[in-house]
């Protein structure tokens, strides 16, 4: 038979030796209550935490195509004004030759104006938000368009000069007729705005960024300087800056100023269908931004069927585990109050 000696000092560590791990418990107990979630979600649910995981990633991942939105919506946003801006301003001048029975004297106010709204369309499509161009497309690292002087000017004086054989500010200007310059405009001219436009006017790219806004659909969320409809805008403006439009006779004139009449109604037209494809990618988001709304709440509610604890029994844990703190505490205090000399 085998005795062993009982000391006060195993009296007094018995009750503290199991302290530790009531606090323990109790700090995972209180986290438990103020989540609502278990505290080890891998423990609790065994084999289920795979499920668990998989419901967790589903949710993170419309949360990031959630952000990703919001970011896709402000460069539509920024997009749609600016596009405001360069329809406004290519509409009024449109209407400005119209109304007007333009003649020599009137051609240096004219020639003015459609240098403003080249020089709107140029710094409108150079607009960046964010260290990143909205008309580069997906080369939105690159300045989309070159500024006037000294690039594209250079390419229609050298264009002019070719065709014709004399420059724009040459008297020989009042002999063209209306079917040069129509041959002109179709020919070298129409050329720098087709494939010339890359390298001489633009950088941008031709593919317009395309948004993932759900998990299964993906839309365009851009708009690219290589549009029709801004090609045919730089093309109005210039046929009236510098095509020596003052010099002209009056008949080669009004051909020329019909033409860029017609150029930016067209340009006005698809700077609006423009306007409308971004309208309706909007709408788009917003509908997926709906869907993926509810998709979350459906998801919430199936985590908090796996990882939640009951409230009540939580709080009554807690209870329980601080109780037997406490008389943990009160036994190692009585406990050390033993004392053979108190007995002597």
């Amino acid at each position: 038979m085998k005795t062993t000696f009982i000391s006060t000092t195993t009296l007094w560590n018995s009750p503290r030796s199991t302290l530790d791990k009531l606090q323990s418990e109790l700090v995972k107990a209180n986290k438990e209550v103020v989540t609502g979630r278990h505290m080890d979600v891998g423990l609790a649910l065994g084999r289920k935490t795979g499920k668990s995981l998989s419901l967790r990633q589903e949710r993170s991942t419309l949360d990031t195509l959630t952000d990703s939105n919001a970011t896709a919506t402000l460069r539509l946003k920024s997009t749609s004004a600016a596009l405001d801006q360069v329809r406004t301003v290519a509409d009024n001048f449109k209407d400005t030759l119209i109304a007007l029975n333009v003649g020599s004297q009137d051609m240096p106010l004219i020639v003015s104006q459609a240098k403003a709204g080249l020089n709107k369309l140029i710094s409108t499509l150079n607009e960046s938000n964010g260290g990143q161009y909205l008309f580069g497309g997906v080369n939105s690292k690159a300045q989309p368009l070159n500024e006037y002087v000294p690039g594209p000017k250079a390419a229609i004086d050298a264009a002019f000069l070719g065709f014709f054989g004399f420059s724009q500010s040459d008297p020989g200007v009042a002999d063209i007729t209306p079917g040069e310059m129509q041959a002109f405009l179709d020919g070298p001219f129409a050329e720098m705005f087709a494939d010339d436009w890359q390298g001489t006017w633009s950088h941008a790219s031709e593919q317009n960024i395309q948004s993932l806004i759900s998990p299964t659909e993906r839309v365009k969320t851009s708009a690219t300087a290589d549009e029709a409809g801004f090609r045919k805008l730089a093309m109005g403006y210039t046929m009236i800056i510098d095509l020596g439009a003052a010099g002209l006779n009056d008949e080669t004139r009004s051909s020329l100023l019909n033409r860029a009449i017609g150029t930016l109604g067209e340009a006005v037209s698809d700077v609006t269908e423009i306007q409308a494809d971004l309208g309706t990618a909007q709408q788009k988001i917003d509908r997926a931004n709906e869907r993926m709304s509810l998709q979350k709440t459906f998801l919430d509610e199936r985590i908090t069927n796996y990882e939640a604890v009951d409230p009540a029994e939580a709080k009554v844990r807690v209870d329980q585990i601080s109780t037997q703190i406490q008389v943990s505490y009160s036994l190692t205090a009585q406990i050390n109050q033993l004392s053979l000399i108190k007995f002597l």
